[in-house]
Formats: C-alpha cells, sequence, structure tokens
C-alpha cells in the first residue's frame, strides 16, 4: 500500500477559541493569539450540539482582500488519521468525522494563495456581468454547474461587447469563497497550507448515516457516548484522543 497523505474521512474539529476573527487570521498561530483553544468539555458540548442539530452551522468569514470577505462556510479536513495532533493546538482535541460521499457533494477544496499573488488570482474569477447573465438563465446557487455554465456563456457568447475585462484589483465571485490567504513557510505555524482544508458555502446538513467517526479524550468520553445513544447513533467508530496521540 502506498503512503496516504489524505484521509477518506473529513474531519471537523469543535474547539476552536471563543470569538477568533477567522478575517484576521492568515496562519493558525494568528488563531492562538486570539485566545485558548476551548476545554475538552467546552469542545464536546459543541459536538453534541452539532449532533442534535445534524448541521455544521457556516459561522466563518475570511478576508480575501481589504474591500472583500468571503460568504459565511464551514469546513472539514482530510488530513491523514495519524496527524489529527498536529491540529490540536489550534482547533482542540474533539472531532467528527465524515464519509467521502457526504463531504463531496457539499464541500470544495481551498486554494492556498500568498496576497501578493491576489492580481494573478482574479483574472480566473468569473466576470461579473456574465454572472447575472448566467443567473437569469440557470438560477444563482453559486454551485459548481452554475461556475461551469459562466466559463461556456463567456466562450460562446456572441456579443463580444457584453464581456467587460476584470480589474486586476477585483475578488469576487464564486471561486473567491474558496481561496484562502497564507503565506507558503516551512514553520507549521506560519501556513495554513499543510491543513488540507475543503470548505463549503452555507450550513451543512447532514444524515447521521454520513458520520463515519468522532474522537474526544477519554475524560468527556462518557458524555458523548450518552448523547449518540440518545440519538440512537450506534454506527459511528469511537475512538479516544490518547489512542491516537500513542498510535
Amino acid at each position: 500500500m502506498s503512503q496516504r497523505y489524505y484521509s477518506n474521512i473529513y474531519w471537523h474539529f469543535t474547539g476552536s477559541p471563543e470569538g477568533v476573527d477567522w478575517s484576521q487570521a492568515r496562519c493558525p498561530k494568528d488563531i492562538t493569539e486570539q485566545g485558548p483553544v476551548l476545554d475538552n468539555e467546552k469542545a464536546a458540548e459543541t459536538l453534541k450540539l452539532i449532533l442534535d442539530s445534524s448541521m455544521l452551522k457556516a459561522t466563518c468569514v475570511e478576508k480575501i482582500s481589504e474591500t472583500h470577505k468571503t460568504d459565511k462556510f464551514c469546513c472539514v479536513t482530510d488530513i491523514p488519521f495519524k496527524d489529527l495532533p498536529s491540529h490540536s493546538p489550534y482547533y482542540g482535541k474533539v472531532a467528527i468525522g465524515f464519509k467521502a460521499e457526504a463531504i463531496h457533494s457539499h464541500f470544495v477544496p481551498v486554494l492556498y494563495i500568498p496576497e501578493q499573488n491576489l492580481p494573478a488570482v482574479s483574472k480566473l474569477v468569473p466576470n461579473r456581468q456574465l454572472q447575472v447573465m448566467a443567473g437569469k438563465t440557470i438560477g444563482c446557487s453559486g454551485g459548481f454547474q452554475e461556475t461551469q455554465a459562466m466559463k461556456l456563456m463567456a466562450q460562446a457568447s456572441a456579443n463580444k461587447e457584453e464581456i467587460k475585462e476584470i480589474d486586476e484589483q477585483e475578488i469576487g465571485g464564486f471561486y473567491s469563497n474558496f481561496v484562502k490567504i497564507t503565506d507558503f513557510d516551512t514553520d507549521a505555524e506560519s501556513s495554513y497550507y499543510r491543513e488540507r482544508e475543503w470548505r463549503g458555502i452555507g450550513d451543512f446538513n447532514f444524515d447521521y448515516i454520513n458520520i463515519d467517526a468522532v474522537v474526544w479524550p477519554e475524560v468527556v468520553l462518557p458524555s458523548i457516548r450518552e448523547k449518540l445513544n440518545e440519538l440512537c447513533v450506534s454506527h459511528v467508530n469511537v475512538i479516544s484522543w490518547e489512542f491516537i496521540e500513542n498510535a
């Protein structure tokens, strides 16, 4: 078997520091500078709320430029199981793992871009006038199919005057929601690149069958087991954080 650098389980951690302004964070150490991760009990309570609602709420917003921010999103990571501890200093030690099929239908891997490269990225953004044209034709849900339709409309448009040049400093449209600004650095705390984030715009509603595993420290194991039993969720793999660290 070849070495895997990704996981087929997509993890969402619940221990991020309270009140983080994600628009001001450009690397992991910016997160912890805004406050400590939640203690295990609080992170477990967040996980139980997610289980009760069957939803990951889209609460995060990130800054792309001084004039543009992403829409609200929720996120998961496909880092390998053995590397989960590398997330804990910034996102805690409690996480829920989703099956790949459920994530692929709602989430998209982010594109990591250093800030100085933003002008080049703007050339990839769909023209706003084409977005309006596409919206009138196929709706405005912002999904992958709509994006492809915009490309086709740009290629097939008979009236070239309708397609205006994109300003080099303009960052907007579908693609910008999946751009994550961070420098590339050999220091793990100074770059988001190693986090392998997948992002979903808007809330993610899931069925319990979409859950593959949950991980947490042994100290909160009884309370989360009780929640899973209450919800009659018996198929989920239950893994202690201590097992991951010692494996």
